[in-house]
């Protein structure tokens, strides 16, 4: 008897159908760390975020790096970060929100993991981002205005993704829930 929709998924049937890591992409605020810890402890799995790993290598914070060497030498170090985090099998990857924006990490992300798209209107990630101090993109006159014109330019990227997940009326359990429904019927069907 098929799963309703509104029935959840045994962790452990999912944890068993993963062969490959699931990398959580969208826009800054959309979810992507805290919704990555929650299935990363309901599935049993490692919890990577790829921004605290380019961070911890160059030893700087991402605003830092972003000053410091500009955004291309932070996505040739994002790419890296991920690529090593994919010979470990299994494991929930929390991206920065334009990892999948450079088109080398897109086909490495496409090819070697499940991408989920987590997707929020600009008005939800602004009001989830709160400060935008640590948010080297916003740091304009008009952050929301600068965020919607980021989601219109990202949204062909993140529609590469092989699941997408609306979070904007979902608190974190509510969406990690919709992950794990949605994981299953991706997992089912492939």
């Amino acid at each position: 008897m098929p799963e309703g929709r509104n029935t959840m998924p045994e962790p452990s049937r999912l944890r068993e159908l993963l062969d490959r890591p699931i990398a959580l992409v969208g826009m800054m605020g959309s979810g992507k760390s805290l919704v990555g810890r929650r299935l990363a402890r309901v599935l049993d799995l490692p919890f990577v975020d790829s921004d605290s790993r380019v961070e911890a290598a160059a030893g700087i914070s991402v605003a830092e790096i972003f000053e410091i060497a500009g955004e291309a030498k932070f996505r040739e170090m994002e790419r890296t970060a991920i690529e090593a985090e994919f010979t470990s099998g299994p494991i929930i990857l929390s991206t920065g929100g334009g990892a999948i924006c450079a088109e080398s990490t897109a086909r490495l992300l496409c090819e070697n993991s499940i991408v989920v798209w987590l997707y929020a209107e600009p008005e939800t990630l602004i009001s989830r981002i709160g400060s935008v101090g640590s948010r080297p993109l916003l740091h304009s006159d008009d952050p929301l205005q600068t965020l919607r014109r980021l989601a219109e330019s990202r949204a062909g990227d993140y529609g590469k993704a092989h699941i997408t997940v609306k979070t904007d009326e979902l608190s974190a359990p509510a969406a990690t829930n919709a992950v794990l429904r949605a994981l299953d019927r991706h997992l089912t069907v492939t």
